[in-house]
């Protein structure tokens, strides 16, 4: 697939670990702003998976999320190399994808846990 979509990837990246920089320094956890009535910012650290699951298991997860993580972002990686050049929204989609998963393993290697706050 075009190289263009992995740079979309590293964009994503960058803007996804500069906005949980600034949020840990603006908020302290479980800070709430209202936005609207339906969307709020909440700063969070989650060391497990979806909704927490497994984040008091007592550290060895965090292995476990790193490694998947990994094997995840391999996946996507490979699978926008191989995507035919006509399937542009479906590498669009890939490559935003990409960029959030990478962030979240970068959050996970640096920091044992990933940062929340939609």
């Amino acid at each position: 697939m075009m190289r263009f979509h992995y740079l979309v990837a590293l964009l994503v990246l960058a803007l996804d670990q500069a906005s949980k920089w600034w949020i840990q320094q603006h908020f302290y956890e479980h800070q709430v702003l209202v936005i609207w009535p339906v969307f709020n910012l909440t700063l969070a650290y989650n060391e497990g998976a979806a909704f927490s699951f497994l984040a008091d298991a007592g550290g060895w997860q965090r292995h476990l999320f790193v490694g998947l993580a990994a094997v995840v972002s391999l996946v996507l990686a490979v699978w926008l190399w191989r995507l035919p050049r006509e399937r542009r929204l479906e590498a669009w989609g890939l490559s935003l994808i990409l960029g959030g998963a990478l962030g979240n393993l970068v959050d996970r290697v640096v920091q044992g846990r990933v940062v929340d706050f939609l």
